[in-house]
């Protein structure tokens, strides 16, 4: 068992890796200049992920459109360059995490 969340661990971050990599060099959509890889989460079987993201405030809401049609792109370049026998599907989802940590350190900070 523990053997196999290791391996998940690992998968987890080769692909955030080469997710990061994809947009800045294979996008040219300026709106996804700022876009953020924070986490990326597999399912036990390695067929669906959650990529967590952050995006300038400005371009939010447009971000998640972007990248939800650019799943499929995305997926075909991650089967190109992974030794995986099977791409997992890729579901992009908006973090806020970072943003209320920078706002609670504000709130702290004022403090």
């Amino acid at each position: 068992m523990q053997q196999n969340s290791f391996r998940i661990e690992r998968v987890n971050e080769m692909l955030r890796r080469e997710l990061v990599t994809l947009l800045k060099t294979q996008t040219k959509d300026p709106r996804l200049a700022g876009v953020v890889i924070t986490d990326v989460l597999t399912s036990r079987d390695l067929s669906a992920a959650k990529v967590y993201y952050t995006a300038p405030e400005k371009h939010k809401t447009e971000v998640g459109v972007l990248l939800a049609k650019a799943a499929g792109f995305f997926r075909t370049r991650l089967s190109k360059t992974m030794d995986l026998r099977h791409t997992p599907a890729l579901r992009f989802i908006f973090d806020p995490a970072p943003n209320t940590g920078a706002r609670i350190e504000d709130l702290l900070s004022k403090l």
